[in-house]
């Protein structure tokens, strides 16, 4: 059984008109979201909704939540977008993937994103859909065959064999290969996955490849908001991070 529903009495304040005292006042008690982050989101389906459901229509979702008392109450439609579309814009894998549709017919979805996914415009339909992150790892697509032109055309250097080495043998008591690699890059904040790939393809991948090495990938943020980070950003922010595992974070 759900919890039990209380009615609460509150006054406004003498400013702006009613609509607008009303919403100040539901967003800051909580009870009116202006914007929800996929953790919270999730949340609450696995709570109430999802129970054995590998993946829930959006369309549906957004009833839900204008329906049912128990859920957040979304100020509109983008709210339910904007959740979605951060939980699979992350580098890892959010608590739920996204898909275009499901495929009734040969059990498969169409267009399923995970992570990585900034460019993509997430619909809130009847054929949209988010899945459960343990299904969503189950049809994972598979990984495309890398190209041999780098993405928009970017020139980066890989390595390519020289005509003019000879095949001696080096006695490897003399030469002393490097063994280690460390690097640091600024990664645009616009376009954060295109310039992820580029670094996985150009030097992540030329690292693992190798017999034997262990590479460790750590990723930093700063950033500067001068205007301030609001009450309910914060939270999102921190809930997102304490999910993903981050062992810094700070707000202050």
């Amino acid at each position: 059984a759900h919890e039990e529903i209380s009615f609460v009495q509150g006054k406004l304040s003498a400013q702006d008109n009613l609509l607008i005292r009303a919403t100040k006042k539901l967003v800051s008690e909580d009870a009116l979201f202006p914007e929800i982050g996929p953790v919270r989101l999730n949340r609450d389906l696995e709570k109430y909704i999802w129970q054995d459901n590998p993946h829930l229509q959006l369309s549906d979702l957004w009833e839900y939540h204008n329906k049912f008392v128990y859920l957040p109450r979304l100020k509109d439609r983008s709210v339910l977008s904007k959740s979605v579309s951060s939980a699979i814009s992350q580098i890892t894998a959010g608590p739920f993937a996204y898909a275009e549709g499901y495929d009734s017919t040969a059990k498969s979805y169409e267009g399923l994103i995970i992570e990585l996914g900034q460019s993509v415009s997430v619909v809130i339909d009847s054929r949209s859909v988010i899945v459960t992150a343990e299904t969503g790892e189950q049809n994972r697509p598979a990984p495309t065959a890398p190209t041999d032109e780098p993405e928009n055309g970017d020139d980066i250097d890989k390595p390519v064999p020289d005509d003019d080495e000879d095949d001696t043998v080096v006695d490897p008591d003399v030469e002393q290969l490097p063994t280690r690699f460390q690097g640091s890059v600024i990664l645009s904040s616009d376009r954060p996955s295109r310039d992820m790939h580029q670094i996985v393809e150009a030097v992540i991948e030329q690292l693992t490849t190798i017999p034997g090495a262990s590479v460790e990938l750590k990723l930093e943020i700063d950033a500067d908001v001068k205007s301030g980070i609001d009450k309910g950003k914060a939270r999102t922010i921190l809930e997102n991070a304490n999910t993903l595992g981050f062992i810094d974070k700070e707000l202050n």
